[in-house]
C-alpha cells in the first residue's frame, strides 16, 4: 500500500521509452500554447494602432469668418499628421471607399464638406455640430471594427476640444466687440438721458409761464368784459346826444338849455371816457407785461427744442419739433407779440385814449369845440350843423367802441383765456411725458452701463485661454489601482486559469486518473484518490512554474507579487487536476474528457475573466459563485496587479476547498469502483 504513493508507480510506465519521457515533457509544455503563446500573440495589439491601415478624406471647403478662411479641415490633418501613434493614408473619398470595400484599409474616417461652417457656426447664430463621419467593414475583421471605434473615442475628443476652441473663441470674439458697442450705447443713452432731464426741467418752467399766462388771459378777459360794458353806457350816451341835438335846431332856448345840461355830462363822461381810458391802459399795461412773458416763453421753449434737437434719438426729435411749433403758436396766438388780440387791444387802448383825450382836454378838438359851443351859445343855432356834424361822429365813434369791444372780448381776450388752459394741459402732458422720459433713459443708461461692464475685457491670450477651457470645459483624468497593463497583461489571469484547466485534462488523456490495483487491493478511497492524483499533481506544479517563469520573464508580465504568484498558480494547477480526475473516476474515462470539456465552456463564460458577468445572461451569473475558475481568475489578479484585498483570501479558501471537494467525491468514486461491474468491463465509451 505504501507503494502506491511512490512517485515511480505510474510515472515509471513513461521512463522506459524516449518516446515517453517526450510525452511527460509535452504535458508540462502543452499549457503554454494556451498561456504564453496567446499572451505574446496579443501582448499590445492598441499599441500597434499605427501599423493599422486607416484611410482619411477630408472633403472640407473652408469657409469665410468675419473676412477670413477658415479651414478646419485642413488644421485637422495638418495636426494627424503630427501624431506618431496613428497613421493615416490621406486619399479621396472614392479611393477610400473602394480600399475599405476590399479589405485594403480597415475603417475610413472623413470630414464632411460643410465641417469648416459647422466649425464657425456658433458666431453665425446658427449652431450646429461638425460631423466626423467613420465608415467600418467587419468583413475585415471584426476586432478591426472595435480597434478602430476606440481610436476614434480616444482621437475625437482631441479634435473636438481644438476645434471647439476655435470655434467658440469666434464667438467670444463676437462678445468683446458687442461689449464695444455697449459702451458707445450706454456713453450715448446717458447723453440721452442728460437730454431728456434738461428737457424735463425746461417743461416745469414753461408749465410755470403758461399758468401764469393763463391766469393772466383770464384776468384780461375779465377786464375786457367791464370795458364792454362801459363802451355800452358810452354808445347809449353819445345816442342820446345825437337825438338831442336833432332835436335842438328847432328849440334853441331849448338847446341853450340843453347845451348847458350837455356841458355838465360832457364833463361827466369825459371823467368816465377818463376812467375807462385809465383802465384801458392800465389793462393793456398788465397785458403787454403777459405778452412779454409769453413772448419771454416763447424764447425759452425755442431753446429747448435747440437743445434737444442735439440729442440723437427719434423720440426725443419729434418733441423738439412740437416744442418749436409751440414757441410759434405762443407767439402768435392768445397775447403773444404778434397775436390779433393783442394788435386789437392796442388798437382799443390808442381809441379810448383818443377818447378821454377828446372829451377831457380842452385843446382837444372835441372839448375845445364844446367848449366854445358852450361859450357861445348864441351863436348856436349858426353852428347847429357843426354840432350835429360833431354829435354824429361821436355817436359813430362809440358804437364802434361797443362793437369793437364785444368782439375783441368775444373774440379775443376769451379765446386767449380757453388757450392758454388748453396751453396749461398740453405742457403739463409734456412735462409728464418728459418725466417719463428722462426715467427711461436713466434705466436705459444704467442697464446698458452694467451690460458693458458685465461683458469681460480679455486680452487676446486671455481669450483664447477661455475658448480652450470652454472648448473642452471636462479633462478626463483616470487612475489605475492595479497600474498601468496591457491587453494581453489584462487577460493573463483569465488564461492562466484556461492554461491549468486545459493541462490537468491533457494529463488524464495519458495518465490514469487512479491505480486500479490499489483500489483493488482494499487501499483506502482517499488514500487511492491522493496516489491517482499524486502523479498529475507534479506535473501540473510544472506546468504552473513553466507557465509563470515563461509568462514573467519571456512575455514581459510584471506581476507585482511573483513569488506568491508561484504558489497560487500550483494550487490552482493541482486543483484543475483533482478536478480531471474526479470526472474520469465518476464518469470513466470517455464521458469524464467530454465532461471537463463541456464544463470548461461553462466555466469560461460565468468565471468574469473575459467580460463582466452582470453583461452575461442571468445562467451564468447564477454559475459564477459556485465556478472554481470565477476564484482563480481573481486570484491571479490580485496577484498580478496588487492593491490586495479580501478577495485575494477568499480565492485561495475557495481553491484549497474545491480541490478538497474534487478529492473527496475521487475517493467515493474509489470506493465505488471496489467492486468491479459489466460497465466496467465493458465501457459503452473507451478513450
Amino acid at each position: 500500500m505504501i507503494s502506491g504513493l511512490t512517485l515511480g508507480t505510474e510515472l515509471r510506465r513513461f521512463q522506459r521509452s524516449k518516446l515517453g519521457r517526450i510525452a511527460i515533457l509535452a504535458l508540462c509544455l502543452i499549457p503554454l500554447l494556451y498561456s504564453a503563446l496567446y499572451l505574446w500573440g496579443f501582448w499590445n495589439p492598441f499599441g500597434k494602432v499605427k501599423d493599422l491601415p486607416i484611410a482619411f478624406v477630408n472633403e472640407d471647403r473652408g469657409t469665410v469668418v468675419s473676412g477670413k478662411p477658415l479651414h478646419a479641415g485642413d488644421e485637422v490633418v495638418e495636426g494627424l499628421k503630427e501624431n506618431d501613434q496613428i497613421n493615416f493614408d490621406f486619399v479621396s473619398k472614392q479611393e477610400a471607399l473602394d480600399g475599405v470595400k476590399e479589405g485594403d484599409y480597415y475603417f475610413v474616417v472623413e470630414l464632411t464638406p460643410d465641417f469648416s461652417e459647422a466649425v464657425a457656426s456658433p458666431a453665425t447664430g446658427e449652431p450646429r455640430r461638425a460631423v466626423i463621419n467613420t465608415i467600418y467593414n467587419d468583413a475585415n475583421g471584426y476586432l478591426s471594427t472595435m480597434i478602430g471605434e476606440n481610436v476614434m473615442r480616444t482621437m475625437l475628443p482631441v479634435i473636438s476640444n481644438k476645434i471647439g476652441a476655435q470655434a467658440i473663441d469666434k464667438v467670444l470674439v463676437g462678445v468683446q466687440s458687442a461689449g464695444t458697442g455697449l459702451d458707445q450705447a450706454a456713453l450715448g443713452a446717458s447723453m440721452l438721458n442728460d437730454g431728456a432731464q434738461q428737457l424735463d426741467e425746461g417743461l416745469d418752467k414753461a408749465l410755470t409761464g403758461a399758468q401764469d399766462l393763463s391766469q393772466g388771459a383770464g384776468t384780461l378777459n375779465t377786464k375786457m368784459g367791464e370795458l364792454a360794458s362801459g363802451a355800452d353806457q358810452l354808445a347809449d350816451g353819445t345816442a342820446t346826444l345825437n337825438a338831442a341835438v336833432g332835436q335842438a335846431t328847432g328849440k334853441l332856448t331849448q338847446l341853450t338849455q340843453g347845451v348847458d345840461q350837455l356841458g355838465g355830462g360832457v364833463d361827466h363822461l369825459a371823467a368816465g371816457a377818463t376812467q375807462i381810458n385809465d383802465g384801458v391802459q392800465q389793462l393793456k399795461s398788465r397785458l403787454d407785461g403777459i405778452t412779454t412773458a409769453q413772448a419771454s416763453t416763447a424764447n425759452d421753449v425755442r431753446r429747448l427744442a435747440t437743445q434737444l434737437q442735439g440729442v440723437p434719438n427719434p423720440e426725443v426729435q419729434r418733441a423738439a419739433a412740437q416744442l418749436q411749433q409751440l414757441a410759434t403758436q405762443i407767439d402768435t396766438q392768445a397775447l403773444g407779440p404778434q397775436a390779433p388780440a393783442t394788435l386789437q387791444l392796442r388798437q382799443l387802448a390808442s381809441g379810448t385814449q383818443q377818447l378821454a383825450y377828446q372829451l377831457g382836454d380842452s385843446s382837444a378838438p372835441f372839448r375845445g369845440g364844446f367848449d366854445q359851443l358852450r361859450a357861445g351859445t348864441g351863436e348856436l343855432p349858426g353852428k347847429i350843423g357843426e354840432l350835429t356834424s360833431g354829435v354824429q361822429q361821436l355817436n359813430d365813434g362809440a358804437q364802434q367802441l361797443k362793437e369793437g369791444a364785444h368782439r375783441l372780448q368775444a373774440e379775443g381776450t376769451t379765446p386767449l383765456a380757453e388757450g392758454t388752459l388748453s396751453l396749461v394741459d398740453g405742457i403739463s402732458q409734456l412735462d409728464e411725458g418728459a418725466g417719463k422720459l428722462a426715467d427711461g433713459t436713466g434705466q436705459l443708461s444704467t442697464k446698458l452701463k452694467e451690460g458693458s461692464q458685465a461683458v469681460p475685457r480679455w486680452t487676446a491670450a486671455q481669450r483664447e485661454g477661455t475658448a480652450s477651457v470652454l472648448g473642452g470645459p471636462v479633462e478626463l483624468t483616470s487612475t489605475n489601482e492595479a497600474g498601468s497593463n496591457t491587453f494581453g497583461g489584462g487577460l493573463a489571469p483569465f488564461f492562466f486559469s484556461l492554461a491549468m484547466f486545459i493541462g490537468g485534462m491533457i494529463i488524464f488523456l495519458l495518465m490514469r486518473p487512479m491505480q486500479n490495483r490499489a483500489v483493488a487491493s482494499g487501499v483506502a478511497p482517499l488514500r487511492a484518490a491522493l496516489d491517482g492524483l499524486l502523479p498529475g499533481g507534479l506535473i501540473a506544479t510544472v506546468q504552473a512554474a513553466t507557465i509563470v517563469a515563461v509568462t514573467l520573464y519571456a512575455v514581459g508580465l510584471d506581476a507585482r507579487y511573483p513569488f506568491w504568484l508561484y504558489v497560487f498558480s500550483i494550487g490552482v494547477s493541482i486543483m484543475f487536476t483533482a478536478l480531471n480526475q474526479m470526472l474520469n473516476v465518476v464518469l470513466g474515462p470517455g464521458p469524464g474528457k467530454v465532461a471537463a470539456m463541456a464544463m470548461l465552456m461553462f466555466m469560461i463564460l460565468s468565471s468574469g475573466g473575459l467580460y463582466p458577468v452582470q453583461t452575461e445572461p442571468a445562467l451564468f451569473q447564477w454559475l459564477h459563485p459556485i465556478n472554481p475558475m470565477t476564484y482563480s481568475v481573481n486570484g491571479f489578479r490580485e496577484l498580478m496587479y496588487g492593491n490586495l484585498d479580501h478577495r485575494i483570501w477568499v480565492s485561495s479558501i475557495a481553491i484549497a476547498g474545491f480541490t478538497a471537494l474534487f478529492i473527496a467525491i475521487t475517493a467515493l468514486g474509489a470506493r465505488r469502483d471496489r467492486m468491479w461491474t459489466m460497465k466496467r468491463l465493458h465501457p459503452a465509451i473507451s478513450l
